[in-house]
């Protein structure tokens, strides 16, 4: 079951795909909360439209 997000979830990173080539990648210089996540994903969509942006929660065993 999957549970619902809150702005404040901890443990989220943008990641990015490329819309014109095969090329992705994930930013996990910088862990947010889910919210901090999201808005820098919407921010660099706009700048690089090129690319797709979301934000993606890191997996239990990373470790910062």
């Amino acid at each position: 079951m999957l549970k619902n997000i809150q702005e404040n979830d901890p443990d989220y990173i943008v990641a990015w795909r490329s819309k014109l080539k095969h090329k992705a990648g994930k930013n996990r210089k910088k862990v947010m909360t889910w919210g901090e996540a999201h808005r820098e994903a919407e921010k660099l969509e706009k700048e690089h439209p090129e690319n797709t942006y979301w934000a993606e929660h890191l997996p239990q065993d990373y470790s910062h």
